[in-house]
């Protein structure tokens, strides 16, 4: 099977996780999509946003989260919300465990790719559903939030702190993958400031999958 209608070809990658096993489109060559950004007049919705084709690549985070949810004894109650799903991997993982949850992206290509990526692992596909960090819904509320490398540009970091807060229900946590980016440092203690803690769930290499929750929850 070949993923249809994307902007660039693609191509599928086996990997190993744990005991688990999966076949992951991503692009070809990543690099056709940010000249094709280039090309794109200055006033384009596109340009003038920043959308950068970070959805068409499998990030060190996002394995290592999936890592995480495959391997953990007892993950969190109800379904899941990924913010930034890209390729899926880490709900890909959630439905290795039978978890249902929604995949979320500001970019529809990452929505379809997720969900082609779901049909090529035989899971059935999650919700999909396009969010912007910048607006949550006020319709949306969960227990458990995935999230790998969304720390990576700081002026998105209060965004994303206040989308979290909307998103997550009072006694919910994050699942959070962060690869040792120096400017993670702000936004860690921009969570302290907000009232979040934060608590190792595994580290391979330099990435860290960190589990994150308001003060006073346990």
């Amino acid at each position: 099977m070949h993923p249809p209608d994307f902007p660039c070809e693609m191509t599928c990658t086996p990997l190993r996780i744990g005991e688990e096993s999966f076949k992951l489109w991503t692009a070809k060559n990543p690099d056709r999509l940010l000249e094709a950004l280039a090309e794109k007049s200055p006033d384009h919705p596109d340009v003038v946003d920043e959308r950068l084709p970070y959805w068409a690549e499998l990030w060190p985070s996002a394995r290592v989260l999936a890592e995480a949810i495959l391997t953990a004894e007892v993950l969190p109650a109800g379904p899941w919300l990924e913010l930034g799903c890209g390729p899926g991997l880490p709900g890909l993982a959630a439905g290795r465990r039978n978890r249902p949850g929604i995949w979320s992206d500001y970019m529809p290509e990452a929505l379809s790719l997720a969900g082609w990526n779901a049909e090529t692992a035989g899971i059935t596909p999650p919700v999909t559903r396009l969010l912007d960090w910048r607006s949550p819904p006020d319709d949306l509320h969960v227990p458990w939030i995935l999230a790998a490398d969304v720390a990576y540009e700081e002026r998105n970091f209060l965004p994303l702190l206040e989308c979290f807060d909307h998103l997550l229900l009072p006694e919910g946590e994050i699942w959070l993958g962060e690869p040792g980016r120096p400017v993670a440092k702000t936004f860690f203690e921009m969570l302290s400031t907000e009232n979040w803690r934060r608590d190792r769930v595994l580290r391979v290499g330099e990435v860290s999958v960190w589990r994150l929750r308001r003060k006073g929850n346990h």
